[in-house]
């Protein structure tokens, strides 16, 4: 059986030169664009991946890009030449619609092809992966003076817009993100050239909050994908598990637009998005937590995960801080160990960042979801969650030796805790308890249980108060 498979890029490197939301969107967008229109001419053969068996993955008005930066399928005769063929058809229709020159684009995209033959029980995914990544490590890396790509990107990528969304329309802005929740004002008639300039507008003063001006910028990818990939033994397998990635990519996009957020990318096993930190009543978390559920819900019985790197930004600051900062979350924190983690960061706007690392499992995970969804402030909540940060740091030895007693926990808050003013806190200091405890009991050797416990905190301050 002879497959062909093709890989493209580079994705990260035109994603990091994006300085606004659409010129991210539209950089990923355009390698979804590019794989669609190479695939749409060889639908009639059997793909491994991705899953096209849905013909409705060709249509336009998607929003997303649903096509990842790799494909497999089993070739006929001539397939080689026909796919050499429509790459270069596909870069010159490319040229017109971008206006980028077509010698440019032919340089600057890092298009490989590999053709192999394998034995009839081979596994080709197992099998083409390490050609590709070969592939990739030597493609050249073009000399340019000017990437034209960057400053298309920049200026007019309506056609994009136009196939993504079935219409001409303006990718949302950062501060349209970050802002979803906020009612009676229609943000995108306030901005100007200047995008950012919006948040010194005095229409909107009135229903800021410090976490307006801070968004969320998250990477996911699956963990254990490599064991999943290696059970599958024959064509309904791979149909079954590129299905499967197809509908996780779907439905998440469907909870990220639910929450106010934007998909930039949903391929595979992987998701980029914008997010506000808060949305009405839920946090980041809790659609972290939605996604989750029907990633695992597809892959239940395989040791297959979902982890993610979560950056939460000053508005001020260069995104593409934000986007390497969620990778690096991502890859370097989360999928570190035992994997299934939810690592995240928040960059004030001092430049002070704090960071942790939440397994996504167990009783622990559970308070964490509801602790950190706390979003109802009380009276001077900036103090209030200051002094237990304090009086925490403080008695950090105590705290050790009674963490393993829920009662005795209790009684230390009841204790430095008991005026009148901290009456209606009683349901947070339940919680608080059990978090403490939960992160003791589950604690790692090489872990400090307080570094999540004082994260958290800082997080709940952060989306409750009114100090930024």
């Amino acid at each position: 059986m002879t497959y062909i498979a093709l890989t493209i890029g580079p994705i990260y490197k035109t994603l990091k030169d994006a300085k606004k939301t659409r010129e991210l969107w539209g950089g990923s967008y355009l390698f979804s664009y590019i794989m669609k229109q190479i695939i749409e001419v060889f639908q009639e053969r059997e793909f491994v991946v991705p899953y096209i068996k849905d013909r409705s993955i060709f249509d336009s008005g998607k929003e997303i890009g649903l096509f990842h930066d790799r494909f497999i399928f089993e070739a006929q005769e001539g397939d080689r030449e026909k796919l050499e063929d429509r790459v270069d058809e596909v870069l010159h229709c490319l040229a017109e619609d971008t206006k980028v020159d077509y010698s440019f684009l032919k340089s600057y995209f890092q298009i490989s092809i590999v053709e192999k033959e394998l034995q009839e029980e081979s596994n080709p995914i197992l099998e083409m992966t390490p050609y590709l990544d070969t592939a990739e490590l030597f493609c050249e890396v073009a000399q340019y003076r000017e990437n034209k790509l960057t400053k298309m990107l920049k200026g007019n990528n309506s056609f994009l817009t136009k196939e993504a969304f079935g219409e001409k329309k303006s990718f949302p802005s950062l501060p349209e993100i970050a802002m979803h929740d906020i009612g009676g004002v229609n943000i995108k008639t306030l901005l100007k050239e200047d995008e950012l300039e919006v948040y010194e507008n005095s229409e909107l003063k009135p229903y800021l909050k410090p976490y307006h001006k801070y968004y969320a910028i998250v990477h996911a990818d699956g963990d254990s994908m490599g064991k999943v990939v290696s059970s599958l033994k024959n064509r309904d397998d791979f149909q079954n598990f590129s299905q499967r990635l197809f509908e996780y990519g779907q439905e998440s996009h469907g909870h990220i637009k639910a929450f106010g957020g934007e998909t930039i990318f949903a391929g595979g096993d992987d998701l980029l998005f914008f997010a506000p930190v808060v949305s009405g009543e839920k946090s980041i978390f809790e659609l972290c937590d939605e996604i989750s559920q029907g990633f695992d819900e597809r892959f239940k019985g395989t040791e297959a995960t979902l982890s993610f790197g979560v950056s939460i930004q000053y508005y001020k600051f260069p995104l593409y801080e934000a986007l390497e900062n969620s990778r690096n979350l991502l890859f370097s924190d989360a999928k570190q160990g035992n994997k299934n983690n939810i690592a995240f960061s928040v960059t004030k706007h001092s430049g002070q960042t704090f960071k942790t690392i939440i397994h996504k499992e167990g009783e622990l995970y559970e308070n964490f979801k509801l602790f950190s969804s706390n979003l109802k402030g009380g009276a001077d909540i900036d103090n209030f969650l200051h002094s237990i940060h304090h009086k925490i740091e403080s008695n950090k030895p105590l705290l050790k030796e009674i963490a393993s007693s829920k009662g005795q926990l209790q009684n230390f808050f009841d204790n430095y805790f008991n005026e009148a003013v901290h009456d209606e806190y009683r349901d947070f200091f339940e919680q608080l308890v059990t978090f403490i405890y939960e992160s003791y009991r589950t604690v790692k050797e090489d872990e400090d249980p307080l570094d999540s416990i004082y994260a958290t905190l800082r997080f709940i301050k952060f989306v409750q108060g009114d100090k930024a």
